[in-house]
């Protein structure tokens, strides 16, 4: 039925929607007055007004919640906000009036099924745009609605509404969702929070799995219960991945794939992230060709570290990513040599191809598999600067599991930064002695080179704040 606290609305818009033809779209245009209207022709013996009377209950005359302290994102359509402890999603029909809110609820009902002709062709976005359209023709002159209720009538009638619109959110990272829980995001500011009034039911769970299962690799069934696509919401690009059972609970993990530029190591350092120190550490190693490896549990911002640490490459380099994924930035936008590959298969057996095309630096993703494992050793023997990531809880979960692969001679001499929730924790070196915990000591020329990016917004605007001294540096090794 929607959000909590919006089934009266949805009890008349449902009741009403049979009866516009007879009385026009000022059902929703004009409930009240429209409604009155009726009673009156029935009380005058009207049998249509007294049939209508008799489905149709009267409007609601309350909102379900117009209150809150702070705003954490504006969505356009809707807040994400705070209210004493609490985290909501307030469509913007919420803090307008009751009329309002039915006729965004009963436009958007309206809109349901309507797509122009091409839209096998085109995005969710456009299909959300053509609508609008639509709800200012219906309007005309008549000013019921502002732009941002005009909006949230056309995004209410898809099927990203409520959950999947948090996606084009700018600082929200990640939306995670099981079946009967609330759902919670990954907010650059505000963390991770759980939105109290956003639960996932079977409907929306439903509505998630059409938008997977639009995607030409998108089908679920027993046979495959979990998948992985990506697709487009205004300006975010979504990966959506999507689990039923035997694996899983119903449950649904959207990353916002566009936010990785608003996260350059400035921000991180000023969020708390990581330190200055570990940071001017890790570009260091980089540039001494010191392999690297970011390690963590899932969602704990180990590609987001990554991405920001290219962002530091030198413009002479030539940088070649291989991922089973596409989730770093394509760094050729902003002059950088970056060659992104997606490649689900093998990875050493890439890497042996780019032995013979002389890049200076890979990163290879995710390290999963034994066979990954093998491709970043075949890298970091090979000379290239090379960082992954890997999936572990501490130092000795990231041996064992290294070891049973056969490969921990391959962790020697790497330099591994483990990361807790968005906080890079510890810096440590594995060698013939085991684990060694390592103290950043970076040299004063990548202090100041961290300084001199401090307050970019983005990561093009770091490169385009070092450039020139990145050469500079190399020229000093």
């Amino acid at each position: 039925m929607g959000l909590k606290g919006e089934e009266p609305y949805h009890r008349f818009v449902n009741a009403a929607i049979g009866w516009v033809k007879e009385f026009s779209f000022d059902l929703f245009l004009k409930p009240y007055e429209t409604y009155d209207h009726a009673r009156l022709l029935a009380a005058l013996g009207s049998k249509k007004h007294i049939d209508f009377l008799k489905e149709v209950p009267y409007p609601p005359l309350e909102l379900p919640m117009a209150q809150f302290d702070d705003i954490i994102e504006d969505l356009g359509c809707a807040l994400l906000a705070k209210k004493g402890k609490r985290i909501y999603f307030l469509p913007k029909s919420w803090i307008a009036d009751p009329k309002s809110m039915i006729s965004v609820i009963g436009l958007s009902r309206l809109m349901e099924g309507v797509y122009p002709d091409d839209s096998l062709e085109i995005d969710l976005w456009e299909i959300v745009s053509f609508r609008r359209r639509k709800i200012r023709k219906i309007l005309g002159s008549n000013k019921v609605l502002n732009e941002d209720l005009i909006l949230e009538a056309a995004v209410r009638s898809t099927k990203a509404w409520p959950i999947l619109i948090l996606a084009i959110g700018k600082d929200i990272t990640e939306i995670y969702g099981i079946e009967g829980s609330p759902v919670y995001v990954d907010h650059i500011e505000a963390g991770r929070v759980e939105i109290s009034n956003l639960v996932l039911g079977e409907r929306e769970f439903e509505k998630i799995r059409t938008i997977v299962e639009l995607n030409p690799y998108g089908s679920l069934n027993l046979n495959q219960p979990t998948v992985k696509v990506e697709f487009n919401l205004k300006d975010s690009k979504v990966r959506l991945g999507v689990d039923i059972p035997p694996v899983s609970k119903p449950s649904f993990d959207a990353r916002n794939l566009s936010a990785l530029p608003r996260l350059p190591m400035s921000r991180l350092i000023s969020l708390g992230t990581i330190s200055e120190g570990l940071a001017a550490r890790l570009i260091e190693a980089m540039y001494e060709r010191q392999p690297i490896l970011i390690v963590g549990r899932t969602g704990v911002g180990k590609t987001t570290l990554a991405n920001s640490l290219l962002a530091y490459s030198s413009r002479e380099w030539r940088i070649v990513s291989i991922e089973e994924v596409r989730e770093i930035e394509d760094f050729s936008r902003y002059g950088l040599k970056h060659h992104p590959y997606v490649f689900p298969g093998e990875r050493e057996s890439m890497v042996t191809t780019f032995l013979h095309r002389n890049p200076d630096l890979v990163f290879l993703g995710e390290i999963l598999t034994e066979e990954h494992a093998r491709a970043f050793a075949l890298a970091k023997e090979s000379g290239f600067r090379v960082i992954a990531t890997t999936h572990a809880r501490d130092p000795s979960s990231l041996e064992r599991k290294w070891l049973r692969w056969g490969m921990e001679d391959a962790l020697m001499g790497c330099l591994m930064v483990f990361m807790e929730f968005r906080s890079a924790e510890k810096l440590y070196k594995y060698g013939e002695r085991g684990w060694e915990k390592v103290d950043p000591n970076p040299s004063e020329r990548f202090l100041r080179m961290i300084r001199s990016t401090m307050g970019s917004k983005t990561n093009e605007e770091v490169i385009e704040r070092i450039e020139g001294v990145t050469s500079w540096i190399e020229s000093k090794l």
